[in-house]
Formats: C-alpha cells, sequence, structure tokens
C-alpha cells in the first residue's frame, strides 16, 4: 500500500466522520514541531503555596494576596514560631509548613516590589511595626530586578 493511497483512505474516512457527526476533524501535521510540553508544578511549589494559604487563613490581616501584599515586621519568622506554639488546633505538620513558606512569601516578586522605602511595616494583626529604611529599599529593589531578569530569561 502507498502512501498516497493511505492518505487518500484517511481522508474518505474523515469525510465520512464529517458527515456523520457534522464536524470535520482538523488535520494534524505531523511535520510541526511538537509544542513544549509543559513541565509539572514542582512539589515543593504546592508545599509552599499551600502554606501561604494557610497564613492567610490564620492571619487574614497580616498575609494577602499576591495583589495586596504589605511588607512585614522584621522578626516576623519568630512573632510566628511563638503564635503557633499557641494554637493548638493547628498540627505540626501544617505549623511547620506555614514557618517554611513564610520564606517563600517574603522572597516574591510582589513582595520585593512592595517594600519601598518609608513603606510601613506590619505584625501579624495587621498593625503597623515599623517602616521600610532606604537600605532595605534598596534590597528589596535589586531582588525584584533580579526576579524580573530571570522570568525574562525563562521566557526567551
Amino acid at each position: 500500500m502507498s502512501n498516497a493511497s493511505l492518505k487518500e483512505q484517511l481522508q474518505a474516512v474523515a469525510s465520512q466522520l464529517s458527515e456523520t457527526t457534522g464536524k470535520a476533524p482538523k488535520p494534524k501535521n505531523v511535520l510541526q514541531p511538537m509544542a513544549k510540553a509543559k513541565k509539572p508544578k514542582p512539589r515543593w511549589l504546592d508545599y509552599v503555596q499551600y502554606g501561604v494559604e494557610l497564613l492567610k487563613v490564620y492571619f487574614p490581616q497580616g498575609f494577602k494576596d499576591i495583589n495586596q501584599v504589605k511588607p512585614l515586621k522584621k522578626g516576623i519568622k519568630q512573632d510566628l514560631l511563638l503564635r503557633l506554639s499557641t494554637m493548638d488546633k493547628i498540627v505540626t505538620e501544617d505549623k511547620a509548613c506555614m514557618v517554611k513558606s513564610l520564606a517563600y512569601y517574603v522572597n516574591t516578586a510582589a513582595y520585593h516590589k512592595s517594600a519601598v522605602e518609608g513603606a510601613m511595616r506590619y505584625d501579624l494583626d495587621g498593625n503597623p511595626a515599623g517602616m521600610i529604611s532606604a537600605e532595605e529599599a534598596r534590597y528589596s529593589s535589586e531582588r525584584y530586578q533580579a526576579k524580573l531578569k530571570a522570568k525574562q530569561t525563562i521566557t526567551e
């Protein structure tokens, strides 16, 4: 059987299907390069995102959605550990997840973008707790720019 006759047979079957279903199947071009397969999300990312969601649930005034991120108080990790130690209804694994996810939260591009000179810092309850200094703002700006550059490199 030649390739030409096979192609004709496939076209005939496709036309019969389109007559019975009313839709013609889209032809696939086997010569086109395969689209890049999406990488599966790493497990650690699921873990820290879960931890951030827990932080938002238990401390809604301190932890906001990505478009409402506010700079956090210096020493917030110690405050979080102290507060979690008094919360008996939360399982230990979730407490550990929240503490580990804090580092992810404060290293997001949105967090660094929010840390500008003179901006207010907030505690777990959303109360003002200091201000961002010029040096801290410069550091955050550098981190933000590095994250943007890394993202551009990945997409190119």
